[in-house]
Parts: C-alpha cells; sequence; structure tokens
C-alpha cells in the first residue's frame, strides 16, 4: 500500500490522478473513522471489498459526499423534511440512509435506499472532489470481527487489501457515525407521515437527531444576547407558534455576560403580548452551534468571526439580512433610546417576515 500522510492540497490533487485507478481499494479516515473503499462506480472494486470482508449480503457501504450541494448537482432527490437535519450535521458523523432512484447507487443500495455521509476530514472531502463521485465507504474488518481502529493495527493486519491509503496529520478519537433511516411509507408502499428510524446510535444522541427532525432550531446571535437576538428569537417562536409551523429558535453572544435582556427589548416584546424576563445571555460553543441548522447573526462581522472560529459549521451560517436578500447590519441599540430601539425591532421583525415567507416555501 502507497500510504500518504497529509498531503498538500495541490499534492494530493496530483496523487489522487497519478496514483488512484478507477479500481483501486483506498484506506481513508472519515474524521471519526477508518474506512475502506473504492469510487462508487467500480463494481470490480466493490466486489473486492465483499471478498476481503468475507461479506455475503450487500450492506454496510456508505456514499461519502463532499457536500449537500453534491445531492443538487447530481438531480438527487432529498426529502424535503431531510434538509435541515443534513445541513445541520454535515460535515459529520451522521449517516442518513433514503429512497435513491438513480442506478449508480444500485450496487450498495438495500431496498432502493441508499446511505449518504459528508465526512467531517476535509482532505477526505478534497479527495471525493477529486474523483468526482462519491466514495464508497465501509468499516475495516473481517464480518463479526471488531473494526480495525488505529493505523498501527490496520498496517500489521489488513495493509494488503489496500492499494493506496490516505491519512490526515491527526486522528481524532475513533467512533462509527450514528445511522438514521427515513420512512415514509408503509410495508405496503402506502404514504404516511415521516419519521426518522435509528439503525446505529453513536456519536451523536439519536433522540437529538429526532428532535433536529422534527423541530429544527434556528440560532440568532449577537454581541452580548440581550438586545438583538433575544427579540429575533422570541419574536421568531411567537409568529412559528402562530404560522403552526415545525421550527423553534434560540439565541445566543459571542460575549460570556450571563444578562438579562435588556429593558427596551423586553418592553418592546411585552407590547405584542410576548415575555421574556426569563431570558439570560449565553455564549455560544460548539454545542450550540452544532444543535442549530441555520445560524443568523445581526451583523456581517459577527457571521465572518464565528466561521473563522467554528470552521466546521461555516456551511450554515449567515447574517440575517444577508439570508433573506438584503444588504448591511442590524446595529446594536445598547445605550440607546427606545425609538432607536423600536427601529432595530422593526427592522428585525421585517427580515423575520421575509425569511417566513423562505421557509413557508421552501
Amino acid at each position: 500500500m502507497k500510504l500518504f500522510k497529509n498531503p498538500h492540497p495541490k499534492e494530493l490533487e496530483k496523487i489522487v490522478r497519478n496514483e488512484w485507478s478507477d479500481n483501486s481499494i483506498v484506506l481513508h479516515y472519515t474524521g471519526h473513522m477508518f474506512g475502506i473503499g473504492c469510487k462508487l462506480s467500480s463494481k470490480e472494486g466493490i466486489n473486492r471489498i465483499n471478498k476481503l470482508k468475507q461479506r455475503k449480503e450487500q450492506t454496510g457501504y456508505i456514499a461519502l459526499i463532499p457536500d449537500v450541494q453534491w445531492l443538487y448537482d447530481n438531480d438527487i432527490v432529498v426529502p424535503t423534511a431531510l434538509l435541515p437535519i443534513l445541513n445541520q450535521y454535515w460535515p459529520g458523523n451522521l449517516t442518513v440512509v433514503f429512497p435513491v432512484k438513480d442506478n449508480r447507487f444500485d450496487d450498495i443500495s438495500i431496498n432502493g435506499k441508499a446511505a449518504f455521509r459528508v465526512p467531517a476530514d476535509n482532505m477526505l472531502r478534497q479527495i471525493i472532489d477529486f474523483i468526482d463521485e462519491p466514495l464508497i465507504s465501509t468499516s475495516i474488518n473481517i464480518s463479526g470481527v471488531p473494526a480495525a481502529d488505529n493505523l498501527q493495527d490496520i498496517q500489521k493486519r489488513y495493509e494488503s487489501w489496500f492499494d493506496i491509503g490516505f491519512i490526515p496529520q491527526f486522528i481524532d478519537k475513533i467512533e462509527p457515525s450514528t445511522i438514521v433511516e427515513y420512512i415514509d411509507t408503509d410495508d405496503d408502499g402506502k404514504p404516511f407521515l415521516p419519521y426518522l428510524k435509528c439503525l446505529r446510535e453513536s456519536s451523536i444522541p439519536f433522540y437529538e437527531v429526532k428532535q433536529s427532525f422534527s423541530t429544527p432550531t434556528i440560532l440568532f446571535v449577537c454581541m452580548g444576547n440581550i438586545c438583538r437576538s433575544p427579540i429575533a428569537e422570541y419574536l421568531f417562536n411567537y409568529y412559528s407558534k402562530e404560522r403552526n409551523l415545525p421550527y423553534k429558535a434560540k439565541s445566543a453572544g459571542l460575549m460570556e455576560t450571563g444578562a438579562m435582556i435588556s429593558p427596551n427589548s423586553m418592553r418592546l416584546l411585552a407590547e405584542k403580548g410576548i415575555y421574556a424576563q426569563e431570558h439570560f445571555s449565553r455564549k455560544i460553543n460548539p454545542e450550540i452551534l452544532n444543535e442549530s441548522w441555520l445560524i443568523l447573526t445581526m451583523e456581517e462581522g459577527q457571521r465572518d468571526f464565528i466561521k473563522r472560529n467554528f470552521p466546521e459549521f461555516e456551511h450554515k451560517i449567515y447574517a440575517l439580512k444577508e439570508y433573506v436578500g438584503e444588504d448591511g447590519d442590524i446595529a446594536d441599540p445598547i445605550g440607546t433610546d427606545i425609538d432607536y430601539y423600536t427601529d432595530i425591532y422593526h427592522q428585525i421583525d421585517a427580515a423575520l417576515q421575509k425569511l417566513f415567507m423562505m421557509l413557508e416555501h421552501n
């Protein structure tokens, strides 16, 4: 096996072009697990992996793709109800199984359904971009034997399985993905209200995914989480309930304050019959960002700050006005009079109305 450790992106593209054949068996790291795989189009590669693993049934293969956009670009119809959790958890360690009417996936589909994931490891996503098709992935083991979870064990026991290998400079903790299946028909094929079935629970708790599926969360962010983002949170939840929509909102700030909502923000919300006196500010952290399928900041600078410090979530971070097709920021009213607060309140309200139009026509 030719093993390449953390090559530079330009070198990586050259290696993939010169060293990877159409039927190569590849060692890779998803950001959470080591895997064995090949190109989706390689029937020979899939058959080789079946024989190496002594696998009798066509199960357990996951199609690794570079991003959610790949599905649209390749005319893969994704159930609308799944889109929030795909945007929330990808890239990451959630595998989602759903119906696919595309014969490219016949060799890894079960009952017309295929498993997809956008891997967390940036280098692997670049590799998938370079090969210009999904990489099928599965654990490195003989069926029924525990999966190899470290490079030394892989090189000792399974090195002969691989033609080529790619690993990053640093290996994080090893944990398999949580796998959920999208179900929207009964055994007779009759449609009913969609739900998720847990096929394997691992690093991402199933209850969390299930909650995100039924009630997607939008996170509003400002500086201190005492003026603008609480207004957005409480107004959004008021309108969402009024419209009988499944979405909910939360809010957070870039600063650690632990303060109550500002008096003027509380007053303006109360005039609409919304009572926010129990609100206390909180600071953003990876857990809060991970549990949100969409993150909307009051200012473009706040958007850029979060993207720099939490790049794994950048695909779902926008400024609020940007997201609804407007320019500019929603300014911080802290320390100003009620008239200025009222103007900011109306700016947020107007942006939310446009946001709801987008959500209702999604």
